[in-house]
């Protein structure tokens, strides 16, 4: 530093190093990083129930009285057939068609009951109290895919356009990304609604086992499909 004519003038003789310029970029994104880790930690409730709301987001338009078939798929009959009986009370002039030919589950075979998805669906309609007239079954597929190809060809039989596709909450994403398009260039109208289970809480999924499993099961399930079909 210099003085001249009451003025005062700063030098410096070099710019920073390298190993200085990396020391404070170093410190720059350990400071990032652990900023990053105490708002994951602050809102990890938050985040943790966005990837559970996730799941049960389906775009869906409200129903018109024209809407008078609910297709109710396989699996885990016994809530979602609570469920589409729910529905059936609150939809009294629709009729309800039970899809799913898997097997039932090994517990219930040690029982000698030897019902495939639907019919075991339907059957747990049938004991909440909706009229078995009212609920039929189609088909035998095993899996989302095969019932979205069997539904659509079933509306295109019979001239449906406009239908309702009951499943599990956390089954909604995929569902519509399994439905939308095809039914769409079909000019089909679908709508989605989803059944509470017990093994599945937006809120709260990862606080329990169950919730963990089935969480994880359903990502694994939508990364899937985006590359199969």
């Amino acid at each position: 530093m210099k003085n001249h004519e009451n003025q005062t003038y700063t030098y410096f003789s070099s710019l920073p190093t390298t190993q200085q310029i990396r020391k404070v970029w170093k410190w720059i994104v350990l400071g990032v990083t652990l900023t990053f880790f105490i708002c994951l930690f602050i809102y990890r409730n938050s985040i943790l129930g966005g990837i559970g709301h996730f799941l049960t987001i389906a775009e869906s338009s409200a129903v018109t009285p024209s809407n008078q078939t609910f297709f109710v798929l396989g699996g885990n009959g016994f809530e979602r057939g609570k469920g589409a009986a729910l529905l059936a009370s609150e939809f009294p002039t629709t009729q309800f068609i039970c899809t799913g030919g898997g097997d039932t589950l090994n517990e219930m075979r040690a029982m000698g009951l030897n019902l495939t998805s639907a019919q075991l669906t339907r059957k747990c309609m049938i004991e909440q109290g909706i009229d078995s007239l009212r609920v039929t079954e189609l088909g035998k597929a095993t899996s989302t895919y095969e019932e979205s190809e069997e539904i659509l060809a079933y509306c295109i039989n019979n001239n449906l356009k406009e239908i309702s596709v009951v499943s599990s909450d956390f089954h909604l994403h995929r569902l519509s990304m399994v439905f939308g398009e095809k039914f769409h260039e079909k000019s089909i109208l679908v709508h989605f609604f989803g059944t509470e289970t017990k093994d599945f809480k937006a809120q709260s999924w990862w606080t329990f086992e169950a919730g963990l499993i089935t969480t994880f099961n359903e990502y694994i399930k939508l990364v899937y499909y985006v590359f199969k079909y």
